[in-house]
């Protein structure tokens, strides 16, 4: 015991001795509008095209609630983004939340953020991204031949789409993760793309509306769940099951609903580093909230466009297009989308190996001790590209079976008693289902782990047992963040689990009609990947220590007689 408070104190006391972005030499280059642009760029993204119906369907159908969920998780967005100013100054280092929990956190938090970033994070994101290439080229290839859908003509055609999906990512993963040129080429002509969809979105949106024969006549304003419980809403086509957690409240459901609008926002953190790089670094607050403030604004005018003419989701212009002949202007649209999806992908490629090659270096990863001389930081990451593919390929194929195989198709619809699944084969569907679900989940758990050293930055705040550069802003955006995104976590934790319980007493009549296979498969794997994502951020720690403690006798291998961390083999 006595060993293991000495190796504690000695890790603590290591860690506040870390350098600080302060004592870092750069050059403060990047103008005001740069700072702002990068703050945007960090940001927005083909997510809103893939949240903005979950949102409304968490908001029970109601437009008012759906709006008033994004308002309030963009304030929370842009709360956390002014806070992790300062808590990004303790580090100087590609880990971003992972530095963060080890500065301002316990071992076990930081281990834990480890662990999803590296082994939930990472492969997912090279899971989930590039099946939405696939379901919008899908969508875009439909409205250029007259709804007629891409397939191979086999019963597994599910896996043939998987297959590609694992050569887009690997395609990225090789010549971005390797060539930083050939990234940056492609960022440069998909971002020239990226926001075609986002301003054609809008404009399609309130021209549709707007026509006489519509005359935003179809527009469900209430805020009344009662309506929407029963499936009754004007305009929105949506079903709900009544016994489940997410939809007893419409105030449960509001602040649910943000777990997808986080997806949405998901890379925001890049601007809490900003300041160190800005020539008038006093400045940087105002830069990250004009920034994300646009993008609100951007996301709030497409979920008000998609709202106002459908469910919520692009899918709504889909027929009235249609209707006039111009089925092309939404294939080009989904196009442009699976493109812009692309570059969320090319830039997660160049990012990935360098991330995972300062995991290396700091002996967080297996046999980070035979790879660590191999690292040169002035050379291709072929150490961390090798490590992103073993990460990738198991979770790739576990997810894979479980998405099409498991899991429940959302992508469809019931015409004359029939279900009609949109992508030709159920499997399919319930791989962009199981898709939406983990891209969620992922999002979720990375604001946890944001929110988490926020709120080590709280008590810093008293203790100071870590040089920052202090911000007047931080403490009432901190508090802000934290209660904001504590409520929605807890919210989405319980309703995972309650719903369980609440499937297993569930009888005929008591809460209106059983449910459906669907509904049941659906609150299961809710609940199992949930499992999945705790057991895979606690259990590879718990083998760690055990073999350091069984070959070092502790679980601190990297102390060494001095009571110093060994930064090297």
């Amino acid at each position: 015991m006595a060993n293991k408070k000495t190796s504690e104190s000695v890790i603590n006391n290591t860690l506040k001795d870390e350098p600080t972005l302060s004592s870092q030499s750069t050059g403060k280059k990047i103008g005001f509008f740069s700072a702002m642009l990068i703050a945007m760029g960090s940001s927005i993204g083909a997510g809103i095209f893939f949240k903005a119906q979950a949102v409304l369907k968490y908001s029970q159908g109601s437009f008012i609630f759906a709006i008033l969920a994004w308002l309030i998780a963009a304030f929370a967005v842009i709360a956390m983004a002014l806070a992790l100013v300062e808590i990004a100054s303790a580090r100087n280092d590609n880990l971003s939340m992972i530095g963060w929990c080890k500065v301002f956190n316990s071992r076990t938090i930081y281990k834990a953020s480890k662990n999803f970033m590296f082994y939930i994070y990472l492969p997912l994101t090279y899971f989930f991204m590039p099946l939405y290439v696939i379901m919008s080229f899908q969508d875009a290839m439909s409205a250029f031949t007259n709804g007629n859908w891409i397939t191979f003509g086999t019963s597994a055609d599910w896996f043939i789409w998987l297959l590609i999906a694992f050569i887009i990512s690997l395609f990225f993963i090789f010549v971005s993760g390797i060539s930083s040129r050939a990234g940056d080429i492609m960022n440069k002509v998909i971002m020239s793309i990226k926001f075609l969809p986002l301003a054609a979105t809008i404009i399609l949106g309130f021209v549709i509306a707007a026509m006489p024969e519509n005359g935003f006549g179809g527009v469900h304003v209430s805020a009344g769940p009662i309506d929407a419980i029963k499936g009754e809403t004007e305009g929105i086509t949506t079903s709900f099951n009544p016994w489940e957690f997410q939809y007893m409240s419409p105030g449960i459901g509001l602040f649910m609903a943000m777990g997808g609008i986080f997806f949405a926002y998901d890379g925001f953190y890049v601007t809490a580093g900003l300041q160190t790089e800005m020539k008038e670094p006093k400045k940087t607050p105002l830069a990250i909230v004009l920034g994300l403030g646009i993008v609100t604004i951007i996301y709030l005018l497409i979920a008000i466009s998609t709202s106002i003419i459908g469910n919520g989701g692009i899918g709504g212009f889909s027929d009235w297009l249609a209707d006039h002949n111009a089925s092309w202007v939404y294939g080009v649209l989904n196009l442009t989308i699976a493109i812009g999806v692309l570059g969320i992908i090319n830039g997660f490629a160049m990012w990935a190996p360098r991330f995972t090659e300062d995991l290396i270096k700091e002996k967080e990863l297996p046999f980070s001790n035979k790879y660590i001389d191999k690292i040169n930081s002035n050379k291709y990451p072929m150490i961390g590209i090798y490590y992103t593919l073993i990460a990738t390929i198991p979770l790739f194929i576990i997810f894979g079976l479980i998405g099409a195989l498991a899991y429940v198709d959302d992508y469809s619809e019931v015409v004359d008693g029939q279900t009609i699944h949109w992508y030709g084969q159920k499997e399919i569907g319930s791989l962009y289902t199981f898709s939406d679900l983990l891209g969620t989940w992922t999002a979720v758990f990375a604001f946890m782990f944001i929110m988490l050293p926020i709120f080590g930055g709280i008590k810093n705040r008293k203790q100071n047992f870590v040089k920052t550069e202090k911000s007047k802003y931080f403490l009432p955006f901190a508090w802000v963040s934290v209660i904001i995104i504590g409520i929605v976590l807890l919210l989405l934790f319980v309703d995972a689990i309650v719903n369980v319980f609440m499937l297993i007493n569930i009888s005929s009549g008591v809460l209106g009609e059983s449910p459906d296979n669907s509904a049941i498969i659906g609150v299961v794997m809710k609940f199992v990947t949930l499992i999945i994502f705790v057991a895979i951020m606690i259990v590879p720690t718990i083998i760690e220590d055990y073999l350091n403690k069984k070959k070092y006798g502790t679980i601190y291998p990297h102390v060494n007689n001095n009571n110093v961390i060994e930064n090297s083999k």
